[in-house]
């Protein structure tokens, strides 16, 4: 009895669904931003930057575009061809950039990113002089008071401290009144005309201190060693 011929079977192609699935690179939203953040002296960030070329990319110096100025920043990163790296990015703003959140472009690595700039508060204030010497009772005090920071710095019309003269308890209080309270605005200086006026009745033989605060900075006030008899005097 002859033998059934079977009919060929086609070659089995590999099936997809043996195959693990590709991963793709997530597609970048038109809306997505880096953001850049930090006190308006420091803001930081980290971009991601993609070498296409057949050659090696060096990346430096961003450029941040920020209501019609162009600020220069740092940044430093050798990327071989076909890589992806992280680059840390820091730019630097004028001190008086005002906190709050900021649209910008930036330029880095022949690329041009949408930025969102979140600039945080910055309280700073430089005070001259910084110290001054003092005896007991009252003298004028004339103070240049400058705001380096991004807000508006209120100034106290009186304000005091503790006399410190190295052991275990404080002393009285140092008093600096000044003719009116002040509120300095960002970028500007003042000059103060005040008076500080110090306790009696401190031990002659020891040098006493205070720190006078004066809105975020402080006033050293040192009361130096005297003889008694220039204390009866």
């Amino acid at each position: 009895m002859p033998t059934p011929r079977r009919k060929p079977t086609a070659a089995k192609s590999p099936s997809t669904e043996s195959r693990p699935p590709r991963r793709r690179r997530p597609a970048t939203k038109p809306d997505d931003a880096v953001v850049l953040a930090g006190p308006p002296g420091r803001l930081t960030t980290t971009v991601t930057v993609e070498n296409l070329t057949a050659d090696r990319l060096v990346v430096r110096r961003p450029t941040l575009h920020l209501d019609g100025e162009a600020v220069t920043g740092a940044a430093s990163a050798v990327i071989r061809a076909g890589r992806t790296v992280e680059v840390p990015v820091v730019v630097p703003l004028p001190a008086t950039t005002p906190p709050g959140r900021h649209e910008a472009e930036m330029e880095l690595g022949g690329v041009r990113h949408r930025v969102v700039v979140e600039v945080a508060p910055h309280f700073s204030l430089e005070l001259s002089p910084r110290r001054v010497l003092a005896v007991e009772g009252s003298q004028d005090v004339a103070l240049v008071v400058t705001n380096t920071g991004n807000v508006r710095m209120p100034l106290a019309a009186v304000t005091m401290a503790r006399t410190d003269d190295g052991g275990p308890d404080p002393g009285p209080d140092v008093v600096l009144t000044l003719d009116a309270p002040v509120v300095v605005e960002p970028g500007e200086t003042v000059t103060l005309a005040a008076r500080l006026e110090v306790p009696a009745g401190l031990e002659a033989a020891r040098r006493h201190t205070a720190s006078v605060p004066v809105g975020t900075a402080d006033l050293d006030v040192v009361i130096l060693p005297r003889d008694r008899s220039e204390s009866e005097t």
